[in-house]
């Protein structure tokens, strides 16, 4: 195989493998992301981004990719990654908008600090009981189960986000599991179980969101709202009915690589 370009970068712990599509000869396929995310044998990382520039109307397209070389529909803490790696590389913004698996997303910088317009959230149920477990299916732009909880111990954490993430309520895909703890109206705190990458996050954007649009369905949070990741803190900020939403968090560029 030809030498290939790749970036590596991380947002709160939450790490990718950046590759753009006009620097590449060959097109990834399943076994090349399962290769180059595994972290014994490639670079390592939660997941890889698919980058291509050159698509009208937008600044870029993001194809995101778990470790398991399966595509999921939109990666907050990638997109602003992606974003922070181009600006490095002095990529031109005309439009202000790329292009994810969920829809167009907007792009703010300000003072050198990168927003994104999320899509939405919903709510896709109301409450419900799986196996003991208490909470709602929300869509943030990838499809999210919220609880509220205060367990902290990663083990407990996994074993019931596994109930959940495998529940017949959800196949044939599944969906990715957060526990949420409101401290006040404006912090709350979320960890978040990942399909896919099948583990315990240290942050998770798409997840933040759903968690905190769930918060406002219990009690009142205002906007900037903080969210506590385990790997770190975002900021959400939001109008009144949840149509314009804006994430910012800490996207950080490691290394360049020839793969």
């Amino acid at each position: 195989m030809s030498s290939q370009r790749g970036y590596k970068a991380q947002c709160n712990g939450n790490d990718f493998i950046i590759l753009i599509k006009e620097e590449l000869e060959i097109i990834p396929d399943k076994p090349f992301i399962q290769n180059l995310c595994n972290r014994d044998t490639g670079i390592g990382a939660d997941g890889m981004l698919l980058i291509t520039k050159s698509v009208d109307g937008y600044d870029f397209k993001m194809d995101y990719f778990n470790n398991d070389g399966s595509w999921e529909t939109m990666c907050a803490n990638g997109a602003l990654c992606t974003i922070k790696l181009l600006l490095n590389k002095r990529h031109l913004f005309t439009d202000n908008l790329f292009l994810a698996g969920d829809g167009d997303h907007g792009i703010r910088i300000e003072d050198q600090k990168i927003y994104i317009r999320m899509k939405p959230p919903s709510l896709k149920t109301e409450d419900m009981d799986i196996q003991g477990n208490i909470g709602a299916h929300v869509d943030s732009g990838a499809k999210h189960f919220v609880m509220q909880s205060d367990i902290t111990d990663i083990d407990k954490i996994y074993k019931i986000a596994q109930i959940i993430r495998y529940d017949n309520s959800f196949a044939p895909n599944g969906l990715n599991v957060n526990l949420l703890r409101i401290d006040h109206k404006a912090q709350i705190q979320v960890i978040t179980y990942e399909k896919g990458i099948e583990k315990v996050m240290q942050s998770c954007g798409s997840g933040s969101v759903a968690a905190a649009f769930y918060a406002s369905t219990k009690t009142r949070v205002e906007s900037p709202l903080t969210i506590i990741n385990r790997g770190g803190d975002m900021q959400l900020q939001f109008d009144e009915m949840w149509r314009d939403v804006w994430l910012r968090s800490n996207p950080t560029l490691e290394f360049e690589v020839e793969i």
